[in-house]
């Protein structure tokens, strides 16, 4: 009899092993829809734009430098002229952007997208500007300079809409596609006409409309810049190399704010390094916001999954419990049954919450399988006031579930509660049985007590 327990004890832990299997491919489809919400982004980005990242407006001058080669059999020096490029920051910059977000839909899936009006509005000091000018006159083989340009960055220029508009020192200038810059081609630039020396600050403004999907990132290339952002949209993400300031978010949506010196961004070495070829360290300068989903079904549904096992182990040990006490037997297939109803909530949760709120639909996945297990159960355990505890239990531990799956910040405190709490009741309920008394049979009598 007890080697009898000792099979079925391992029997159910087979059965345990076994659902993970339907737990697992439940993960993997929650994955494969992941991913078609991943296609579908990218297909809305082909038609409307991808993610945006703006650079904030320079001033590039470009310059000629001649070097001097000799060949083994020529004694005659080829002269070699190369076009050099060379980015200077702004001395303060301010920008404004008021981003109007919406919806864009692709078959079941919702993305965010919006259209900001952006205001740029710039200082640079016209000695600073002959600075660097005197500086690059003084390198070793320069010829002339080339028409100095405003240049701004924007990483999918399809997004730009309408015309936009540039002025420098108060007069509007002719504002060209593509940056003109050396590894940053995508964006818009104008050509400029520097004044004579003096010591007056010069102005830049810029304003036009840009498109983007999910995220507005800004990369600050001046001295001293301060940015502000408005939406309507109530779930931001603050992303990047630099937090807001400060920040408002309501349930109308959101301001934030952001300042940037040069101390912080060490604006001057990542534009040099840029004006070589090399601005991946520039782009790492990029913060903003990202328009976040509030409810992200797929994030929420996989986390709930990982305690289907905790589920499917806390009712068979009920029923173990239940045999041992009550002797009353239950079949293996019966676990079976049970352990599957309880993965295939996983299953109904993600199917509903693709066409339900994710609260709707959580509700009528466990309800359903509560339904469906009281009813079961109730002939299993040969009354259904039994049942009616068991599945009373099981709404207890789903309501703490989808506690646990909301809190993100705290989910890992409010799993490791549930499992000790859990834990207590089955030590308490179980601490006066007498385990070595389980499944033991009476001993048989001895050969010499019969004699």
């Amino acid at each position: 009899m007890q080697k009898q327990f000792a099979i079925k004890i391992g029997i159910i832990g087979f059965i345990t092993l076994c659902l993970l299997i339907p737990l697992t491919m439940i993960g993997g489809k929650i994955y494969e829809r992941k991913n078609y919400l991943y296609e579908a982004e990218q297909n809305v980005a082909q038609s409307w734009t991808g993610s945006q990242q703006l650079m904030t407006p320079i001033i590039v001058q470009a310059y000629e430098v001649i070097t001097l080669s000799t060949h083994r059999n020529n004694d005659t020096p080829t002269e070699t002229a190369t076009r050099h490029l060379h980015y200077i920051p702004l001395d303060t910059l301010t920008v404004s952007a008021d981003i109007i977000t919406s919806l864009r839909y692709k078959g079941i899936y919702s993305i965010p997208v919006y259209q900001a009006t952006l205001a740029i509005s710039g200082k640079i000091a016209n000695k600073k500007i002959q600075q660097h000018r005197k500086a690059i006159e003084e390198q070793p083989g320069f010829s002339r300079f080339f028409k100095p340009s405003i240049a701004v960055y924007i990483s999918d220029a399809r997004g730009v809409a309408g015309k936009p508009t540039l002025s420098w020192m108060g007069e509007t200038q002719e504002v060209l596609p593509g940056s003109g810059l050396l590894s940053l081609t995508s964006g818009l630039r104008s050509e400029i006409t520097l004044p004579r020396p003096s010591d007056e600050f010069l102005d830049i403004n810029v304003a036009f409309q840009l498109r983007g999907m999910t995220s507005l990132e800004f990369i600050p290339a001046a001295k001293n810049s301060q940015f502000t952002a408005q939406s309507n949209w109530p779930h931001p993400e603050f992303i990047g190399a630099f937090l807001p300031g400060s920040r408002s978010i309501n349930s109308e949506g959101f301001i934030s704010s952001w300042q940037v010196n040069e101390f912080s961004s060490g604006i001057d070495s990542k534009l040099f390094s840029c004006a070589s070829g090399n601005c991946q360290q520039l782009l790492q300068l990029g913060f903003g916001a990202r328009m976040y989903q509030a409810v992200d079904i797929y994030l929420q549904t996989e986390r709930s999954t990982k305690y289907g096992i905790l589920f499917i182990v806390l009712c068979f040990a009920s029923f173990f419990l239940f045999e041992i006490t009550r002797k009353k037997a239950i079949h293996p297939i019966q676990y079976l049954f049970v352990g599957l109803a309880l993965a295939i909530f996983y299953l109904l949760l993600i199917s509903l919450s693709e066409h339900l709120s994710f609260l709707l639909a959580y509700s009528l996945s466990s309800s359903a399988c509560i339904a469906l297990l009281f009813f079961y159960i109730g002939n299993l355990l040969g009354g259904f006031k039994a049942s009616a505890v068991f599945c009373s239990a099981l709404a207890g531990l789903y309501s703490l579930l989808y506690i646990i799956i909301q809190m993100e910040d705290f989910a890992l405190l409010m799993g490791t509660l549930l499992l000790f709490a859990v834990l207590s009741l089955v030590m308490l309920s179980t601490r006066k049985i007498d385990w070595y008394k389980i499944g033991l049979a009476k001993p048989a009598a001895s050969e010499s007590e019969t004699i």
